[in-house]
């Protein structure tokens, strides 16, 4: 027997291997065959045998002869089939599994309808000229969307914005087009669109703002060089990044083979495990950079292990949901890699039976994550060895310090940790809490800089805020009269939001809205309805202002304006992404903050030469007045229909607090069994910190030089009795022991002097 096994592979040229399944065994050849036979055992599936020779020997036939004998020479891989597929129409921004009973909830489109809104645009009264003028402009936006869909193809399939790639043009001959087209470009924008030069008074003084030293720096960060050098490394395909072949398959179902700058300067390092601190414009593949990193090393796990080895933290849910979406496309052809989603808002249990299985992957918000680390039982971090943490410079700010401390005395010290943001100017004071060893600083555009072709245009209100919400809806029948575009509006409250869409309602213009008072179920599905342009205009606060990746958003309209120059930059970056064009507009006041954020914007324009534009929009104020003279004869009707729709809302809460009765009356003994869950911080605790965090922020002194000089007094200050020496300390324990041992008489002398004097 032993003989036989080693004489069967003598006329091949490899060495066949076997897999872990006994029906993957492949058959032998003919004389193979007839060695067994000529053995006393026995041959198993004889007849399963017989019937693939009698295919092997019609195939044969056809081989050539260059082609083993053992290959089947017509077999090709699968193109067509969906799983290899380049077209792509964004991610999917998809929450729980739906239960069989949906939740009721308030249909204010109903509503509104009810009141005579959502049927038809309000229509003002236009001259003759001013007609003729939108319909040529009507006609030319046809004209040229045409153009671009026989040059370009069909421009849903879109460029995956998680990847900042998809472009078939290179940034170079992009760059060169526009420099060719800029004249006209300028000269139509003019004319049609009502744009001139830009003129913001006030000073042009710059922000002073501190760095960190430069010893500082190099005691922190990993040399430059390091970094320098993975910047200057050009990959043309992701095949020169040596990585595995299900990863690569995964990218090629995507339709995407050329990384972007900050994936092909991030990946090599990343697959080194050294920690990286990253910034790149928005729209560039900062999601993709660190995912597919992570899930090449997970094809190296432990096969029978199941740990959670990875943690990704974002500031908010929809991001989230999309990194994971994100994660579970790079990997869809790597066995094994399992994602779980731990985010607020969504269903508790489901997560804890996902988080069960100990998932590669965890995807969450800070807040969600302690949660389920202190009450899910089967779920711990102790296995964990990379850290994720997107849009660092935001979580590092808004509230999310305590909950990062929390996280960070859980998670293991020894691991990877990896900081991506577009804005990314956390100073060191700031990163030394995240416990970074020497890590590599990643740059690939200059911080503080708009995309390249994004035109940015400024509307200035003066004292017209009355007017904002009638300039709103003009602004946007102007620019997408057919409601084919995308159209992003950012406002500072939620309330504004709220208000708005009953206002575009009853003018009968369809709106979504997204903000931290809806439900999760209603932020998802605004997202989603938005996505495939159910409603054309996303009402948002700056809950949507980072990461947050829509296919094809042509404008980003600040209603309000930001309260800072990286909240602008992160806003106007939800269109212009992977190389297109986008346009935004800003509604610019009287304030001097909003004349600070246009000078920056100006000034990054004119110092990047062929980097987008900064214009002034001219708009046709009696038109906006004549519109806003409908809008004040609905308020009444707007009243009415807030009043309607709060009562709705208590008449649900009502049937959903006697549901709840119910529940504890049928389920009584199980629910009091349950262990109670703690918390971390209770939402008045959250609120509290949040009004600490912005009081403290606002007594810092705003003059650079008096803030340094405080520093200055109170580091000396910590330092002198930091460094006291032994005498010094001897001299303190000695005068504390005389003043024990002093006799009472002697404390009342002295007592009785302090009084006379």
């Amino acid at each position: 027997m032993v003989v036989s096994r080693k004489k069967k592979f003598v006329n091949l040229d490899f060495v066949p291997t076997i897999s872990d399944s006994e029906d993957d065994i492949p058959d032998l050849d003919e004389s193979d065959n007839e060695i067994n036979q000529g053995n006393s055992a026995p041959v198993k599936n004889s007849s399963k045998s017989t019937k693939q020779k009698k295919s092997k020997t019609k195939n044969s036939q056809e081989l050539d002869e260059d082609v083993h004998e053992d290959m089947n020479g017509d077999f090709h891989f699968n193109t067509d089939g969906d799983e290899l597929t380049t077209k792509f129409d964004g991610w999917e921004f998809l929450g729980d599994k739906k239960e069989d009973q949906a939740k009721r909830d308030v249909d204010l489109d109903g509503i509104i309808r009810r009141k005579g809104g959502l049927i038809k645009k309000a229509h003002v009264e236009t001259s003759d000229e001013e007609q003729e003028d939108e319909e040529d402009e009507d006609e030319k936006e046809e004209e040229e969307e045409e153009e671009e869909a026989q040059d370009k193809g069909d421009d849903d399939e879109l460029a995956m914005d998680g990847f900042g790639m998809g472009n078939a043009k290179t940034t170079n001959e992009a760059a060169d087009e526009e420099d060719s087209e800029s004249e006209d470009m300028s000269a139509d924008e003019e004319e049609n669109d009502g744009t001139s030069e830009l003129n913001i008074p006030g000073g042009d003084e710059k922000e002073e703002e501190e760095d960190d030293s430069e010893e500082a720096k190099a005691n922190f960060y990993a040399p430059e060089n390091e970094g320098d050098e993975a910047k200057k490394q050009v990959h043309n395909t992701f095949n020169t990044l040596s990585l595995s072949r299900p990863v690569l398959k995964g990218l090629a179902a995507l339709g995407y083979s050329k990384p972007s700058p900050i994936q092909s300067a991030a990946i090599p390092i990343a697959l080194l495990g050294k920690d990286i601190i990253a910034g790149a414009v928005t729209g560039s593949g900062k999601t993709a950079a660190f995912m597919i990193p992570i899930i090449e090393r997970l094809l190296y796990k432990p096969a029978k292990v199941t740990s959670t080895r990875v943690i990704v933290l974002t500031p908010t849910r929809e991001l989230a949901i999309q990194v994971s979406d994100v994660g579970k496309k790079v990997g869809k052809f790597v066995n094994g890699v399992t994602f779980g989603l731990a985010v607020g808002g969504l269903n508790l249990r489901q997560q804890e039976q996902q988080l069960k299985s100990r998932p590669d992957i965890v995807v969450a918000t800070p807040g969600r994550f302690i949660d389920h680390i202190r009450n899910s039982a089967s779920f711990n971090v102790d296995s964990v060895e990379i850290l994720v943490i997107d849009e660092a410079d935001r979580m590092l700010e808004d509230g999310f310090q305590d909950e990062l401390n929390e996280i960070m005395s859980l998670l293991p010290s020894k691991r990877q940790t990896l900081l991506f943001s577009a804005t990314m100017n956390s100073k060191i004071k700031q990163l030394i809490s995240l416990s970074l060893k020497k890590p590599v600083r990643i740059m690939i555009d200059p911080p503080k800089q708009a995309a390249a072709k994004l035109v940015q245009e400024f509307v200035r209100i003066r004292k017209r805020d009355n007017l904002k919400p009638a300039l709103l809806y003009t602004l946007i029948r102007k620019l997408d009269g057919a409601g084919q575009k995308r159209i992003v509006v950012f406002v500072a409250r939620k309330e504004t939001a709220h208000k708005l869409r009953i206002i575009l309602g009853l003018l009968g213009q369809s709106v979504g809205e997204l903000h931290g008072s809806l439900t999760q179920e209603q932020r998802l599905d605004s997202v989603n309805k938005f996505k495939s342009l159910e409603v054309p205009v996303l009402l948002c606060t700056d809950l949507a202002s980072r990461g947050l990746d829509i296919p094809k958003i042509e404008v980003v309209i600040n209603y309000d304006m930001p309260k800072s120059y990286e909240i602008y930059l992160h806003r106007v970056g939800r269109t212009a992404r992977a190389g297109r064009e986008g346009r935004s507009v800003t509604f610019v006041g009287e304030a001097s903050q909003d004349r600070v954020i246009v000078r920056s914007a100006i000034r990054s324009v004119e110092e990047n030469i062929g980097r987008g534009k900064a214009l002034g929009r001219n708009v046709d104020w009696n038109q906006v007045e004549e519109t806003n003279k409908l809008i004040e004869k609905m308020d009444t009707t707007i009243d009415e229909i807030l009043d309607e729709e709060k009562q709705e809302k208590e008449i649900i809460r009502a049937e959903m607090e006697l549901k709840k009765s119910e529940n504890l009356l049928k389920h009584k003994s199980e629910i009091q069994s349950r262990p109670k869950r703690t918390w971390f911080q209770t939402e008045t605790e959250k609120k509290n910190a949040k009004i600490f965090d912005a009081l403290s922020k606002n007594k810092k002194t705003t003059n650079s030089k008096k803030r340094k000089r405080q520093e200055a007094m109170e580091d000396s200050s910590s330092s002198r009795s930091y460094k006291k020496t032994k005498n010094d300390r001897a001299q303190d324990q000695e005068r504390t022991f005389k003043k024990q041992k002093a006799p009472k008489n002697d404390k009342k002398k002295v007592k009785y002097m302090k009084g006379r004097n």
